[in-house]
């Protein structure tokens, strides 16, 4: 009996000894967590690992999760020539943990964003090249990192697409093109009935805006979209019915966590939250992306971010027929972009 245990303790050790398989490939999809202060946050690394160059979605939300940037048109053109990182935040898509409250703030996340970039350079080498791009909230995480103490020196490239950096901004600039934008739409009689009351809207509800009124103008901003036959409707509900069982999701997760975060406290810090007055840290490489029909996050953010940033490799690239998800909406000129981005500066 004896020697039984005591073999069955030697082939545990010999199987929690073994090394977790890395792969340095052309068409990898690997799948592992990250462990930091009280969460432990999914990464799926898929595509070519042999490229030694990795692009790290950070998405928006706070709590939405990477599963939708997961598409088969970035497979086919990002991840055919580079390794991408999709990465679940910290109550977010399939990360894992308690609610963790005391530690749901942007200081901690923008640790967690360093925390991935430490770990995927001792997985698969530290002469890997690594580039970040914030969408939405993501926007504002990565503003965070770039402009935190020397993190800037971890990442060859930062990636602002339809990103926010600047939440007081964000209202200002939404305001206002609701209000020009929809006042030409009214002129010219189209949707007459759905304009109408976001113009009345935006005319007694001018500055300084609550956080609810805040959150009453990304709604209007949201649906603003959808007026436009150009931009591509994005269906939600036809997503999330069709892609969990083709692609394994872990719906209850993403639904709990994206309820928790959405409605944590910390939103309300969030509304307040500007790195305008410090982007002058940044002297990366930058690749701004933003659509002409997004009022979520308004092109004149990423103005704003290319005339602060101290470097003078930048660029702004708009796309004429996407709203606030350029990635889904207008799928090519996204890809070309962000290729071309990673290509010069790899």
């Amino acid at each position: 009996m004896k020697r039984i245990i005591i073999f069955v303790l030697v082939l545990v050790g010999l199987i929690s000894c073994q090394k977790e398989k890395i792969t340095i490939g052309t068409n990898v999809s690997e799948t592992f967590y990250l462990d930091n202060d009280g969460a432990s946050m999914r990464l799926l690394v898929e595509g070519n690992t042999a490229s030694h160059t990795f692009l790290i979605f950070v998405h928006g939300g706070p709590g939405s999760g990477s599963f939708f940037y997961n598409t088969e048109y970035i497979s086919q053109n990002i991840e055919n020539k580079y390794a991408v990182v999709y990465w679940d935040q910290r109550n977010a898509g399939a990360s894992q943990g308690n609610s963790n409250g005391d530690h749901l703030n942007l200081p901690q996340m923008t640790d967690d964003l360093k925390k991935v970039i430490q770990l995927i350079k001792y997985r698969y080498g530290q002469g890997s090249g690594i580039f970040i791009l914030g969408h939405s909230f993501g926007g504002l995480l990565t503003a965070s990192f770039m402009t935190t103490a020397d993190n800037q020196s971890l990442v060859k490239g930062w990636i602002f697409a339809d990103g926010s950096h600047n939440y007081p901004l964000n209202d200002t600039l939404t305001r206002q093109m609701l209000l020009t934008i929809g006042q030409e739409q009214v002129t010219k009689n189209k949707n007459t009935d759905k304009w109408t009351p976001i113009i009345n809207y935006c005319n007694t509800h001018t500055g300084n805006f609550t956080f609810e009124e805040s959150n009453q103008l990304s709604a209007y901003a949201s649906d603003a979209e959808t007026y436009f036959n150009r931009v591509k409707k994005m269906d939600l509900f036809a997503l999330l019915k069709a892609s969990p069982v083709k692609n394994d999701w872990p719906v209850t997760s993403i639904v709990f966590n994206l309820n928790y975060s959405s409605s944590a406290s910390f939103n309300r810090d969030l509304a307040k939250t500007e790195f305008s007055s410090v982007l002058g840290k940044v002297t990366t490489p930058t690749l701004l992306l933003c659509g002409k029909y997004d009022f979520v996050c308004p092109s004149g953010l990423d103005d704003d971010v290319f005339n602060r940033i101290n470097t003078t490799d930048k660029k702004i690239a708009l796309s004429q027929i996407s709203g606030h998800s350029m990635m889904w909406q207008d799928e090519a000129f996204f890809c070309n972009e962000v290729n071309a981005f990673i290509e010069k500066h790899k």
